[in-house]
């Protein structure tokens, strides 16, 4: 059964101001599917990070310490203060604890968008899984450093009970690490305490994976993509592993919590061509080919292209040059961390025809260069590597008022992002009001942005289309921004016009009253207040009788939604930009009794659009959600329904865990039907590793597996083949 809802909606005037947005409600049927709601167009907007100096983050555990100064060496934001940048990989959403010991410096917080989330010498909040940049910022610019200042910062991680991890962070081919058990909460379905790790190959060969501590008794799983487990063993694994494939590493004990150390280590197969052209440890450069014996990988469209790649090692500080340059094909340039985390790429921002070009300053370390063509019969090339130590060089931003009409050109002497080339300019907001700016390309794909006064994300606009033209509007309150005219592929001249209108920013004043199992539709617009990044937002509130799970969802075929719910406070405690797919918003949380608020808003530039809200809510006691609702015993079955308060599983969809103890070794007999989605089933061993599963086995749309099993705990997953839409009634059994 596909998600249908039925019901009252109520229609809002749209041409009202946002302090007094009392609406008259129309009410009248409306039924329609998700399915039908849902007409997307799916464009994947990848800002890392745009700042006036990107420095490449060092990771920082959910859990742990980490400590440092500021000196004459270290990377400045474009107000001229110091910085050191980490990287904070969060695999389950929970609450953070950073705490900074420094005299003068603040902590920032951003998300993956380079957005901020928080900051002060003290943050705590909710967070989501996912990927975040925490920053150490002192308060005192560059030239005031002396002596150099020290700091510290402490992080702390409570993950939300019940949940999956999924957002593991990556772990490279030749990489030892340092862990702690327990930092991230992460448990397998029997409770036990567990790590995780995403590693990604290149070519074929053989993995090896060893884990240490002198805290606890080491358990070591390899799965492969699907989740089924390929080797384990107590201290050390080695196993074969396939080319362009994703495996997970997963750390676990017996007994209590610690500290480890984790180290991979792989070697290619013979016969594997996929392997390093050349592994540098100074500057050097090497010509070569690309064809059909190169590396290969999947490209999101799901397209494959081929490349080769070169490894090399910084012994200190400095700035990275890497250039590819080809005659015969039109280069991209990758560059990754020793954990294969993207740093860079670069599409023809070389100073020549088919060139490329990253220059970034880089911390001592190990990394890797990838030289990409788009078809298999790319032809030669030469790949150059060159390193000058030193210090950081800063980007200055040129200094220009709104309404400047600002003219240049992006070439390899411009800043780098990890998006491309980008020019800089400052400028000061006396007021609040409206800010417009365009920029105009047509020699490169252009990328549009402003930022606040410490270079934190507010609003970004890519030219999708191809037009030479991104343009954004954003009403923004008085202070300190910069434009940043980046090229996202290609270098060359641009112009940048702004035009700048002050007018009072309205306060948010009004919330709609929305029923707990109902919805709106809507239409961000003029009529809407501003959110944090300058764009339109409505606000909705209601009220929860007693404890209950709350699923809000935002769908529009017009605008990338940006979901939020607040306590009465106005405390956030979720956010969601596309976890619903393509530009729609979902979120699932279990809530006290009370008020909230939800904020639905525009995530990038918008002009505004119809767009719809809707809730759904499950009043009851907190349930399990991903720890088992129950036992499921042989010769037993189970009849239930799918939920908004089931488990949301590792592909999204909605899922009911039962727990399954066999005392013997036993060929069992698991069956799952529904009538109201398609069934599928999978079964997992105690430590969560993929034993068995099956979409249509059962007959028509229904699942079963027999497989022989030795005596032990297993737990099934019931869940529809695909889609966060279908939920509803399914039977369960369990025979031999």
């Amino acid at each position: 059964m596909r998600l249908t809802f039925v019901r009252t909606v109520n229609s809002v005037p749209q041409n009202t101001e946002c302090s007094a947005r009392h609406a008259r409600n129309i009410s009248y049927p409306i039924v329609f599917t998700l399915e039908e709601m849902r007409l997307v167009v799916a464009l994947v907007l990848g800002l890392a990070s745009v700042y006036a100096q990107t420095c490449v983050p060092t990771s920082i555990p959910p859990a742990g310490a980490v400590s440092g100064s500021f000196d004459d060496a270290s990377c400045l934001l474009s107000d001229g203060t110091p910085y050191a940048a980490y990287r904070l990989d969060l695999p389950t959403r929970g609450r953070i604890r950073i705490d900074l010991s420094a005299l003068n410096a603040d902590l920032i917080l951003r998300d993956s968008s380079g957005a901020k989330v928080d900051s002060g010498v003290s943050i705590r909040r909710p967070v989501e899984a996912g990927s975040y940049s925490l920053l150490v910022n002192s308060r005192s610019p560059g030239g005031a450093l002396s002596p150099p200042s020290a700091w510290s910062v402490h992080t702390a991680f409570t993950a939300e009970p019940g949940m999956m991890c999924t957002a593991f962070p990556k772990i490279g081919l030749n990489q030892t690490i340092a862990g702690t058990l327990g930092a991230s909460g992460c448990a397998m379905p029997d409770g036990t305490t567990y790590e995780g790790y995403v590693l990604s190959t290149f070519g074929s060969g053989t993995l090896t994976v060893s884990v240490a501590s002198p805290d606890f008794t080491t358990v070591l799983i390899l799965r492969d993509s699907e989740g089924y487990a390929i080797a384990s063993d107590a201290a050390q694994l080695s196993t074969p592993v396939d080319g362009n494939n994703r495996y997970e590493i997963v750390v676990a004990t017996s007994d209590q919590s610690g500290s480890y150390q984790l180290s991979t280590g792989f070697q290619p197969a013979e016969d594997e061509t996929c392997r390093p052209r050349k592994s540098f440890t100074e500057s050097a450069s090497d010509s070569a080919s690309i064809n059909g014996e190169s590396c290969s990988a999947t490209a999101p469209s799901g397209d494959l292209t081929w490349y080769n790649f070169y490894t090399f090692t910084v012994p200190a500080a400095g700035l990275a040059d890497l250039t590819a340059s080809s005659k015969d094909f039109g280069a991209t340039l990758n560059l990754l961390d020793d954990a294969g985390n993207a740093l860079a790429v670069d599409t023809g921002g070389g100073p020549g025809a088919g060139q490329s070009e990253i220059r970034l300053q880089l911390r001592p370390g190990n990394y890797t260069a990838q030289v990409f063509s788009p078809a298999p019969s790319g032809g030669a090339y030469t790949f150059t590597y060159q390193l000058t130590p030193g210090p950081p060089q800063p980007c200055a931003p040129v200094a220009a008022n709104p309404g400047d009409a600002l003219a240049g050109a992006l070439s390899v002497s411009s800043c780098r992002s990890r998006l491309g080339l980008a020019d800089l300019y400052s400028f000061t907001l006396p007021a609040s009001g409206t800010l417009d700016v365009s920029l105009a390309a047509t020699s490169f794909g252009g990328l549009l942005a402003i930022r606040d006064g410490k270079d934190n994300l507010v609003l970004v606009e890519r030219d999708a289309q191809g037009l030479g033209l991104s343009h954004l509007t954003a009403d923004l309150p008085a202070g300190a921004y910069t434009i940043v005219a980046a090229a996202a592929s290609g270098a060359g001249t641009y112009q940048v016009t702004s035009r700048f209108t002050a007018h009072d920013i309205a306060p948010c004043t009004f919330a709609q009253p929305l029923s707990i199992n109902g919805g709106y539709i809507q239409k961000l617009g003029p009529g809407s207040c501003r959110g944090p990044n300058g764009q339109p937002v409505d606000l909705y509130q209601f009220t929860l009788p007693s404890d209950g799970v709350v699923a809000a969802f935002m769908t529009s075929s017009e605008v990338d939604g940006f979901l939020t719910i607040a306590d009465a406070a106005g405390n956030i405690l979720r956010s969601d930009d596309n976890t619903y797919g393509g530009f729609d918003s979902m979120i699932v949380q279990f809530l006290p009794a009370g008020d909230y608020q939800v904020a639905a808003r525009a995530a990038g530039n918008t002009a505004g659009g119809y767009y719809q809200v809707d809730l759904r809510s499950v009043l009851a006691p907190r349930p399990p959600f991903c720890t088992a609702k129950g036992k499921l015993a042989l010769g037993g079955s189970v009849t239930n329904a799918l939920s908004v308060a089931s488990c949301q599983y590792t592909d999204g969809t909605f899922a009911d865990l039962y727990q399954v103890d066999l005392t013997s070794d036993t060929t069992i007999d698991l069956r799952l039907a529904s009538g109201d989605f398609d069934a599928y089933l999978v079964l997992l061993d105690a430590r969560g590793n993929v034993v068995d599963q099956d979409d249509d086995s059962g007959g028509n749309s229904d699942a079963r597996v027999s497989p022989s099993l030795g005596a032990g705990t297993y737990f099934v997953v019931a869940k529809p083949s695909s889609d966060y839409t279908h939920i509803g009634a399914y039977s369960l059994s369990l025979g031999q």
